[in-house]
Parts: C-alpha cells; structure tokens; sequence
C-alpha cells in the first residue's frame, strides 16, 4: 500500500485552503484528537485502525503516543498479521481490530478503547438505552460481549472476538470497554461519539431511578437513515474544521 503522507503546504494554509481533501493519515489523525478532546482515550490505550480498499494492510496510531499526540506523520501501517510495515508498532491489543477488517468488508473502520461511559456499562454488563433520536444509528448493530478473557493479543483470541461481534457497530466489552466499526472514518468517529453519549445517558437515567423510554423501531428506522444521510458528513465536517483551527499541527 503506498501512504499519502502530509503535502508540503503549511498546515495552516490547509486550513485556510480547506479541510475536506485531507488524505488518509490527516483524517485518522484528525481522529484521534478529537476522539481523545472528549476523554475518549484511556490515556495510552486503544487503536484507532483504518484498511483502504483494496488493501490488505492497516492505518494505525503507533504505541507510545497518546491520542492528543499523534500527527499525521506519526501514523502507523500494519498488516493484517499485526505486523509492522510502517512507522512504529501498535499496542498489542491489535488482533482486537485485524480479525473484523479481515471477517467484515463493511468494518472499513475499529475504533476501540475505554472512554468512561462506555466502560461504566460494561462494569455493570449493559448496552446503552435507544432511547434519544442519535441512538437510532445502533438500531440492531449493538452487542454485548458478555466475558472477559483477558487482552486479545494473538490471531485465536482476535478470531472468537469478531465471531461475538458478529455484524455489530456498536460493541459493550464486559469488564473492558468499547468496540465501534464503520465504512469510513467520518461514519466511525460519529458512531464513537453517538455510542460514548448514548452510555452516558443511559448511567443518567439509571442515576435516576428510572427505566429509559425506548424509541419505537418503525421511529428509529427512518430517523437512522437520515443519521447516516446527513447526521455523519455534518458531525465529520465541523470536528475537523473546528479541531484545524484550534491545532493545525495535527496535519504535520
């Protein structure tokens, strides 16, 4: 696979200039800061991963750097082995993400760590309530993976974990943390985020005392098709345009 790196452009010209033709490492990178903007990351933790059509080989942030660190040219490539083609290795936990690139062609995009809300679920082995519009987007793609075996770091144990998966975009890891899958970046980060608010609001609601109001399905259906219509492209667009201005370096 031939990596798009970086233009020689100044980052802040590619702000000035527009957001919309980064390449593939800029977008990932783009990612994990504002993934990590809203504590999505542990920290350390987690792999962002990104197979580009018609490749065998993976997108990913290096071991070593926090989310808010990484800069385009910092991004990794890996192949579906887990083994380094480019740049620096990846957490080991990377047999979580090469086994669902492998099994699912819509799984174009994992996205796994331990963002609070998302892991206080599965403390207590729940999924998040559809019970708000935006959670219509995980209208039957959820799953709970309902035992914890330890870190998936080997081909076997990535293979039984994308066999529970199963064609799910929103996964709760029991006594772990979150999986989210999408067909590009934009869709991916927007499910993260969707997933991350729909947990949040669902510890509210059991703070509360109360049981959520769950979302008809002949409701939720068309109001999906519209998140993925235009809910992504819009969530996408103003992430990256607000992060550029804020932290143009992340193009670097």
């Amino acid at each position: 696979m031939t990596t798009v790196r970086p233009a020689s452009t100044s980052a802040l010209d590619r702000v000035i200039t527009g957001y919309r033709d980064l390449t593939e490492v800029e977008q990932i990178a783009c990612a994990l800061r504002i993934l990590a903007d809203i504590e999505y990351n542990e920290n350390f933790t987690g792999h962002v991963t990104w197979q580009l059509p018609g490749s065998d080989e993976l997108l990913v942030n290096p071991w070593g750097k926090w989310w808010n660190e990484v800069t385009a040219s910092s991004v990794s490539v890996v192949n579906l082995k887990g083994e380094v083609v480019e740049g620096n290795p990846p957490n080991d936990a990377i047999f979580i993400h090469t086994e669902l690139h492998r099994t699912r062609p819509d799984a174009r995009v994992v996205i796994h760590n331990h963002p609070r809300y998302g892991t206080l679920l599965a403390t207590l082995g729940l999924l998040p309530a559809i019970a708000h519009q935006a959670g219509c987007l995980f209208l039957d793609e959820m799953v709970l993976v309902d035992e914890y075996r330890g870190g998936v770091t080997d081909e076997a144990s990535g293979q039984a974990l994308a066999a529970e998966v199963g064609n799910a975009s929103g996964v709760i890891l029991v006594s772990h943390g979150v999986l989210i899958t999408g067909g590009d970046m934009a869709e991916a980060v927007y499910r993260a985020i969707t997933f991350e608010r729909m947990c949040e609001l669902t510890y509210q609601q059991l703070q509360l005392g109360r049981e959520p109001r769950e979302i008809a399905r002949e409701v939720a259906l068309p109001v999906k098709s519209w998140l993925l219509a235009k809910g992504v492209a819009a969530y996408w667009d103003g992430a990256v345009r607000l992060l550029l201005e804020r932290r143009p370096e992340v193009l670097q």
